[in-house]
């Protein structure tokens, strides 16, 4: 994420992991999918946390 942050292509990503003896797959689609992971995780681990239990209703059914 740091390289793609500093304007690196898909492309040069691959190529720069590839040269270091990353084991990564041969396409260059591995490098995109890898980023969408990375911005899901940190979206959902960024999420506020909530606390307590909110306002809800209990409604009872009469059984037949």
């Amino acid at each position: 994420m740091r390289l793609h942050n500093k304007g690196w292509s898909h492309i040069r990503i691959h190529e720069h992991l590839l040269k270091n003896g990353y084991e990564i797959g041969k396409s260059i689609n591995t490098i995109s999918q890898i980023m969408k992971r990375i911005k899901k995780r940190e979206e959902y681990s960024s999420q506020p946390i909530i606390d307590g239990i909110g306002n809800f209703r209990i409604k009872m059914l009469e059984r037949k």
